[in-house]
């Protein structure tokens, strides 16, 4: 029986030299078994960090970051860079409650050419990560979800008759076995995404005999 109060005391005065006294204050952090990511490593502010290439531990903001309590002017570029909750054409691709709106924006600004291909180029880009899965890259609708065997029925977007407006509603929407993609996509990129469909369509129907459109379509394809 000695031995056992001996060993008792013992695992005692272990407890209390490595714990301490229950409302004691300790100059180091405290051992956690299990931290559940109550501590986080971080870079002290003007400290070196040899994880990051540039061996600075602060680093510049990301390109459109905006500071905490910074309101910023909304402005025609800025509104198209959000994702929008206004009832206007732009926001809702509707110009009542009832009818969806034919053509693209007014606050797109496509009256310079630039603009024009800047939007369709976005336009190619945004459809190759979100929608060409589904619906193939040439809009067919035999992407790979189709080939294999993920989706039986994908809409053929280059043979649709859906206006502007009713494919904007869709794409921030969703229907049928399509889901909401308006969380993901600013409005210049849900736009940008129905301009480069509606060039789709326009290619389908276009006459290659012509020499022009030929010629147009052969230096396109050699970009």
């Amino acid at each position: 029986m000695r031995y056992f109060f001996l060993i008792y005391a013992l695992v005692v005065v272990f407890v209390v030299s490595i714990f301490g006294f229950r409302g004691n204050k300790f100059k180091q952090p405290p051992i956690r078994i299990f931290p559940d990511m109550d501590d986080q490593d971080y870079v002290k502010a003007q400290k070196p960090s040899n994880f990051l290439k540039s061996g600075m531990g602060a680093q510049r903001p990301v390109t459109g970051t905006v500071p905490l309590g910074h309101v910023a002017i909304e402005d025609a570029d800025s509104e198209l860079r959000g994702y929008g909750n206004k009832e206007t054409y732009l926001h809702t691709g509707r110009f009542n409650e009832t009818n969806f709106g034919k053509g693209l924006p007014k606050e797109l600004d496509l009256g310079d050419a630039k603009k024009v291909t800047a939007l369709v180029t976005r336009g190619q880009e945004v459809y190759g990560f979100k929608c060409a899965v589904c619906h193939g890259a040439s809009g067919n609708g035999v992407g790979t979800a189709k080939v294999n065997g993920f989706l039986s029925t994908i809409s053929n977007l280059r043979t649709s008759s859906l206006v502007e407006g009713s494919m904007y509603d869709v794409i921030v929407n969703g229907r049928g076995n399509m889901g909401q993609q308006g969380r993901d996509l600013t409005l210049y990129d849900r736009w940008a995404v129905i301009a480069y469909v509606k060039m789709l369509q326009a290619s389908a129907k276009a006459d290659y005999s012509n020499p022009k459109i030929k010629e147009i379509f052969d230096a396109g394809s050699e970009k």
